[in-house]
């Protein structure tokens, strides 16, 4: 028998002759040749075989790459139990490596640094210094790369788990349709996304190329694989496989059970994730921001006081580059642990969205770069060009230094700012408005499934039944979807499924939600089956929604404080300590200047034989000026709150670049210009107040 019970055919004479590459295309032909029912032939051999092939195509990753290279010129075994953990971590993600080749990057990247070092300080290139610690950066790098697969494993568990219920959900639905678990599986990866749904396939691929004798025996291998990784989820996938075993009515029984313990096992799960983080966003919020941007109060006095040692390149290599990326690899790190509770809107395939770097004028798209660039070149225009024509002003702190130079300075960085704030809120706010439509229907798509979900039950056509759902949700945003539905249906002559995934008709062309889609892929196939099958998925979905959503809220509940102390630090708080630090390293220059100058023109220094008098108010001519200080503050400023509203959306919406970006751009215009005016303002007036109270003592 073959692979889908046909006999094989007779091998051809002289098959032998052939190379394995022409009996592998022949058996595929033939494969492929096997006469099926034309909707089973397409769920095979097109979803999982063309699927599977596609991603096998896929080229390697970066990872991958580079730790093949190593291994090509020398080979350093781990040891066993490493080694196990290590090929453990490689096949759950599907990196096409083993433990040798992870190990072996790990060593050489140590030696590569090490070597390195050695040769730089031997041959002048660095100093001793910078030299061994370029020795010594080989350790965290090596580090990070041995321990990238295990993190991988890590990332790929969190953006599974938004999954896992649906893929429990899909099963139970199928088998209470037909208790057939290899067509569980396939309807599971048909209508779920992600890493999740290319491991089904990969599993049903390897069912059919016999690496496995039945569903049965996949499924327990697969169960093994996610143990360790979610408990409950395996403990699920065990239930629904033991139900194939059972009589009907206990099997019913077991795949209740197996859907309330994924339920209840990813909600306690996701509440232990959101009271892990707790700390983490604390410790970033006043490790990472907060006492960096006090730090800088010293910073002017440093920049008089030790202005031999303490250079401009050294505050833009600390402060504009090293602590940025920091803050920007711990949020990173911390947040992947943040739990994936609710399928992220997709707003890329709506009909309604410009192309990228575009808004819509009408209904012509028109760019956003020659406007964000025209502001920001109006606004730095003159300011570029009167330090261009006065280098002098930036380079030295003995300068001529006003309010009109600290102006210019603040202008550079607000044109830069306003620029980048207008390209931001321009290609997001269109996005932004449909997205939140999506997901205002999301939060009601719970209610109006449970609704059709009972008028279904009654044993109503499913076309019939949105009719009369419509009654029940004409006061809410998803009556749209199902009016479109409608319309396509009796205007167009589509089929219930044809009326929603149409390519160029469909009603879900305009709610471009994952979470929507899968579930109704599901219904649509569970409606093929019986009304009452499709009845009791959509009960059952509308109460997986429900205990996601409590627990996103919960989420929120807990975060809400930490939320709201950054939102105000991003606003308000950070803009006006960094106005107010601007403004005092020009008054610190300003008086130290003048107290230098007035002492050395009285000749004190010459009557008590101390020498140079004005060197004890630090040294001017090399000290930074305050246009340049200010330049490097206002940078760190606004990568501050570029972070700020990094950190802000990954807490409230996970990876959502659209309401980031359109966040950071409203944070840039409003903190900005608070930035601009505190600068200028305490400037001018504490300026003011120091020059009455010098001239009062006599120093003009």
């Amino acid at each position: 028998m073959g692979i889908f019970g046909r006999k094989k055919k007779r091998k051809k004479k002289g098959l032998d002759q052939i190379d394995e590459k022409q009996k592998y295309a022949n058996y595929i032909k033939s494969y492929t040749e096997v006469r099926l029912p034309k909707d089973i032939r397409k769920k095979v051999y097109s979803r999982e075989y063309k699927l599977y092939r596609k991603a096998e195509k896929v080229k390697l990753t970066w990872y991958e790459r580079l730790a093949k290279i190593p291994s090509t010129f020398i080979k350093i075994t781990p040891d066993r139990d490493m080694a196990d953990n290590l090929n453990r971590a490689l096949e759950f993600i599907g990196y096409r490596l083993n433990a040798t080749d992870v190990f072996s990057l790990f060593v050489t990247t140590i030696i590569f640094f090490a070597i390195f070092g050695v040769v730089s300080i031997v041959t002048g290139l660095l100093p001793a210094i910078p030299g061994m610690l370029l020795a010594a950066f080989g350790i965290p790098i090596g580090y990070y790369l041995f321990k990238y697969p295990e993190n991988q494993v890590k990332v790929m568990r969190i953006q599974a788990s938004s999954q896992v219920v649906l893929c429990v959900l899909y099963m139970v639905v199928s088998m209470r349709v037909s208790p057939n678990l290899e067509n569980a599986m396939r309807f599971a990866a048909s209508n779920i996304s992600g890493s999740l749904a290319w491991d089904l396939r990969r599993m049903l691929w390897d069912i059919q190329m016999r690496k496995y004798m039945s569903a049965s025996d996949a499924m327990a291998d697969y169960i093994a694989k996610w143990k360790a990784e979610n408990e409950e989820f395996a403990e699920s996938l065990r239930l629904i496989k033991d139900s194939t075993q059972q009589t009907p009515d206990r099997a019913r029984e077991i795949l209740d059970e197996a859907l309330n313990v994924v339920l209840d096992g990813t909600k306690t799960r996701m509440k232990h994730y959101a009271q892990d983080l707790n700390m983490p966003v604390m410790v970033i919020h006043m490790m990472g921001i907060v006492l960096p941007v006090l730090g800088t109060i010293m910073a002017p006095l440093a920049a008089v006081f030790l202005s031999d040692l303490v250079r401009p390149e050294h505050f833009i290599l600390g402060y504009d580059i090293i602590l940025p990326i920091i803050i920007i690899w711990f949020i990173n790190n911390i947040l992947k642990k943040r739990p994936v509770t609710i399928s992220q809107v997709d707003t890329s395939k709506h009909p309604g969205i410009p192309p990228s770097g575009s808004m819509l004028l009408g209904k012509k798209p028109f760019p956003v770069l020659p406007i964000a660039l025209g502001i920001m070149i109006a606004m730095i225009a003159y300011p570029v060009f009167y330090f261009a024509t006065n280098p002098e002003t930036l380079l030295s702190g003995q300068a001529e230094h006003n309010i009109f130079t600290l102006g210019l300075s603040l202008l550079m960085i607000m044109g830069i700012s306003f620029g980048m704030a207008v390209y931001f809120i321009l290609t997001n706010y269109q996005k932004m408005k449909i997205q939140k439509d999506i997901e205002t229907i999301e939060g009601e798509f719970e209610f109006a499934l449970f609704q059709l979900g009972n008028r279904i039950s009654s044993g109503t056509p499913t076309e019939v039944a949105i009719e009369k759902s419509l009654e029940d949700v004409k006061d809410l945003k998803i009556a749209d979807l199902f009016r479109l539905t409608l319309r396509n249906i009796r205007s167009l002559g589509l089929t219930f499924e044809e009326a929603l995934f149409n390519e160029k008709y469909g009603a879900l062309l305009y709610y471009p939600s994952k979470l929507i889609e899968n579930i109704m892929y599901a219904v649509v196939d569970t409606a093929k089956k019986g009304v009452r099958f499709a009845s009791e998925g959509m009960l059952r979905i509308a109460n997986y929604m429900k205990n996601i959503r409590e627990t996103q809220e919960y989420i929120r509940d807990l975060l809400s404080e930490t939320v709201s102390s950054m939102k105000f630090q991003a606003y308000f708080l950070t803009p006006l300590i960094t106005g107010l630090i601007v403004s005092m390293s020009d008054i610190i220059v300003k008086v130290l200047t003048k107290l230098g100058e007035y002492l050395e023109g009285i000749g004190i220094d010459e009557d008590i034989g101390i020498g140079d008098i004005s060197k004890a108010f630090g040294n001017m001519e090399s000290s930074i000026a305050p246009e340049t200080f200010q330049l490097i503050v206002g940078i760190y400023m606004v990568e501050v709150i570029i972070i700020l509203a990094m950190f802000l959306t990954k807490i409230n919406y996970g990876e959502n670049k659209t309401v980031q970006w359109y966040n950071t751009g409203i944070m840039l215009l409003v903190a900005v210009t608070i930035y601009f005016l505190v600068g200028i303002s305490a400037s001018s007036l504490f300026g003011e107040m120091i020059e009455s109270a010098l001239s009062s003592l006599g120093v003009t």
